[in-house]
């Protein structure tokens, strides 16, 4: 299986991002309360950033089917550093090896953009994603004090002999 990776057509598809933002949200705070003020805006901000190249908005596809989605951005508060917002796949491809193309496709994507290191934020409790990530290489580098019970984790990313960019 070998995913697609294509920009979020927000005309077509906003509310397959909803459902999976909320899905998101489920996962990491094992209940959507607090939802609806998280969302609020998402529309707006999600068609500003489109236009922006540092921001990435995209669906995962296999065949006809939107099977996941990412958004990250090329910046953050760490010099060549980009941040990691969403990494979402529908249950039925979790496990599947998909995370392990996005993980590779936003390590291409952000190196493309001189980034020469990863971050994101992940729930203590979303143990599976924790495997993940640690399966990867992340290293936690402290706690997000925005986002209850969530720590920050830093992966970094280097060219490999062959001249292809991996992750360290």
């Amino acid at each position: 299986m070998k995913p697609e990776f294509r920009p979020v057509n927000v005309d077509d598809h906003f509310s397959v991002c909803m459902a999976f933002r909320r899905d998101a949200f489920v996962c990491t705070f094992q209940s959507d309360h607090g939802f609806a003020p998280f969302i609020r805006g998402y529309e707006e901000r999600m068609r500003a950033r489109l236009v922006d190249p540092r921001w990435y908005y995209i669906h995962i596809w296999e065949n006809d089917q939107i099977i996941g989605q990412l958004e990250f951005k090329s910046y953050s508060d760490q010099a060549e550093t980009g941040y990691i917002h969403l990494i979402y796949l529908i249950p039925e491809y979790r496990g599947s090896g998909v995370a392990d193309a996005a993980q590779r496709f936003m390590a291409d994507t952000l190196s493309q953009a001189g980034c020469q290191a990863m971050l994101l934020t992940v729930s203590r409790t979303n143990e599976r994603a924790l495997r993940h990530y640690r399966r990867w290489g992340w290293q936690r580098v402290g706690e997000d004090g925005s986002l209850r019970g969530t720590d920050i984790y830093r992966r970094d990313i280097r060219i490999h002999q062959d001249g292809e960019w991996v992750l360290c």
